[in-house]
């Protein structure tokens, strides 16, 4: 499911990496996204957060309103082997478990 990386926008993602907290990171994407787009990457992050946690479909609906289809693609992603997003939420349900 990877792509090429898009050339001419590594100072976007260098941007990314000068962000020091979460509030920072909230407001720079408030500057670069319209209010659907960060609504759009919140939902799917909370749907990916579910699907790790093993929660069907029905209820990752109901929770958060997505559409089948958003749930199947977030999940394709979650299955790719490079998934980055997978990773971190790995990584952070085990901290979790661990406190």
């Amino acid at each position: 499911m990877a792509k090429d990386h898009p050339t001419g926008q590594s100072g976007l993602y260098q941007a990314f990496l000068q962000l020091k907290t979460p509030e920072q990171c909230y407001r720079f994407l408030q500057d670069v996204c319209s209010y659907s787009e960060l609504s759009a990457m919140e939902q799917r992050y909370n749907i990916a957060e579910m699907l790790v946690d093993k929660r069907i479909y029905t209820e990752i609906m109901d929770k958060t309103g997505a559409s089948s289809a958003i749930i199947s693609r977030v999940s394709r992603v979650l299955s790719a082997n490079d998934s980055v997003l997978r990773a971190l939420l790995e990584a952070e349900k085990a901290a979790d478990d661990q406190n």
